[in-house]
């Protein structure tokens, strides 16, 4: 039975704000299992907030939580080492590449060749990495997706994937077929949710093989552009666009997507301990108030664990 945890980047300002404060608090809710959520590793081989890893371990401890996973932006092959003997401390296992840029088919591969190496050397210390996807991942190169041609290129003893089933449903697919289509090589999901009154469409490829195709040179991580391509007529800046875009947001279990088939086929076709519930962006008038309202609404579905 899959075990529901939250990443910390649901709760990030709070995060920078008092890190160890936000970790009792959301440990206060019920959230046991825990994933760390790093944008700061170009200056931090830790969790991005200045913290020494043995206090983290303490306070994880003192409130019954663990950290089952981390999030490593940027992610450099020279870093892992630090990053490593951070995590041995945390008990952590699984690493985790959050977005890759695949700006042309020779990229893609070159990144490839990288995955496979640094999951090797994860290996060697009883870790493993893990591809995080976003919406781009399922446009294509020749006519197939470029999450296809990373499972298909990485060796799966040392890469498995976490599946974001909110950005596999934006890119263009079924996240219940996705599930199934990757199956054990699928080690974690991550869950949001798509809100009823968003003001942007859910699919953002588009339909024809034509306009998932990736062009050369093209950024493949490009949100803003293609997240505008069918936006209000009222968008004209930027601003404009970051609140259409984060209009797509709402608390986990208060949208449309189909939770319980999800929860269902990863239970069933994959090898995933852990669906992670993660908030892009909320209206709520706290992100602490908004992980509860997740937790309150996730717990109506059934053959899931919320404990360690």
């Amino acid at each position: 039975m899959i075990k529901v945890g939250l990443i910390l980047y649901s709760v990030r300002d709070m995060m920078a704000q008092d890190p160890m404060a936000t970790i009792e608090a959301v440990a206060k809710l019920g959230y046991r299992n825990i994933e760390v959520c790093n944008h700061n590793a170009a200056n931090d081989n830790g969790c991005g907030f200045g913290l020494e890893a043995a206090d983290m371990k303490a306070k994880f401890d003192e409130y019954g939580s663990r950290v089952i996973s981390a999030h490593i932006d940027p992610f450099e092959e020279a870093d892992l080492p630090a990053v490593i003997e951070y995590e041995k401390v945390l008990g952590n296992k699984n690493i985790v590449y959050p977005m890759g840029d695949f700006p042309s088919y020779d990229v893609l591969m070159q990144k490839i060749e990288m995955f496979n190496a640094a999951g090797r050397q994860l290996a060697q210390s009883g870790m493993r990495l893990i591809y995080h996807n976003h919406f781009h991942e399922f446009r294509t190169f020749k006519g197939k997706r470029v999450l296809d041609y990373i499972v298909e290129n990485t060796d799966p003893d040392y890469v498995g994937l976490e599946l974001d089933t909110f950005w596999t449903m934006r890119g263009g697919e079924d996240p219940v077929e996705m599930l199934k289509h990757f199956g054990h090589r699928i080690k974690l999901v991550h869950q949001k949710d798509f809100a009823r009154d968003a003001l942007i469409p859910i699919n953002l490829n588009g339909i024809t093989p034509e306009d998932r195709e990736q062009k050369e040179g093209e950024p493949l991580a490009s949100f803003i552009p293609l997240m505008m391509r069918n936006a209000p007529a009222w968008v004209r800046s930027r601003e404009d666009g970051m609140r259409v875009s984060n209009s797509a947001f709402t608390e986990i279990g208060c949208g449309i997507m189909p939770i319980q088939q999800i929860i269902d086929a990863a239970n069933e076709y994959t090898a995933a301990e852990y669906i992670l519930l993660e908030q892009d962006y909320t209206r709520m008038p706290t992100q602490l108030e908004s992980v509860a309202a997740s937790m309150e609404s996730f717990r109506r579905f059934n053959n899931i664990s919320w404990d360690n």
